[in-house]
């Protein structure tokens, strides 16, 4: 039973913002950040529409969306003109939405649990330090020749005198 008093007329919800949309907006829709955040509220289903046009617009041409381009986007998607395609990666993007969001207060049973007996960890190993490789390098010019050939050169230069 419920007791207490509730106003007559309770305020509307707010409607989706893409026209000819009957749905409330159950979600907020950031159109530019800079230089002064525009949020508009939108249903699911347009809020998916748009978030995948914007990130593949950005994937397509390779660059971050500037703010002249943002509002373009809205208003050509509005109008109609712009269709977002339900690629893997768009779709991977808005996934995360409907999955709970995982507590950051870590779970703590209320019974206390034995504690075990403490026992000394295992010491882990020391590693082996590895011998850096030695490289083979071919003679490069300037640098000094195996005796080898040296003397070859040398028999070369007589001959030719």
């Amino acid at each position: 039973m419920f007791v207490g008093r509730t106003p007559d007329e309770m305020p509307e919800p707010p409607r989706c913002d893409f026209p000819g949309c009957p749905e409330y907006a159950a979600h907020r829709h950031h159109v530019v950040y800079d230089p002064e955040p525009v949020i508009k509220p939108l249903c699911k289903r347009h809020h998916e529409e748009i978030t995948h046009l914007n990130g593949q617009q950005a994937r397509k041409y390779r660059v971050t969306l500037s703010y002249k381009f943002r509002w373009r986007i809205w208003y050509e998607w509005r109008a109609g003109r712009l269709k977002p395609r339900r690629t893997q990666k768009a779709l991977e993007w808005t996934s995360e939405w409907d999955k709970p969001e995982e507590s950051s207060i870590p779970y703590k049973p209320i019974a206390a649990m034995p504690a075990a007996p403490e026992t000394e960890t295992p010491k882990a190993k020391p590693r082996k330090v590895r011998k850096p490789k030695v490289r083979l390098q071919s003679p490069r010019k300037g640098k000094k020749q195996s005796k080898v050939k040296r003397k070859k050169r040398a028999r070369n230069i007589r001959k030719s005198r």
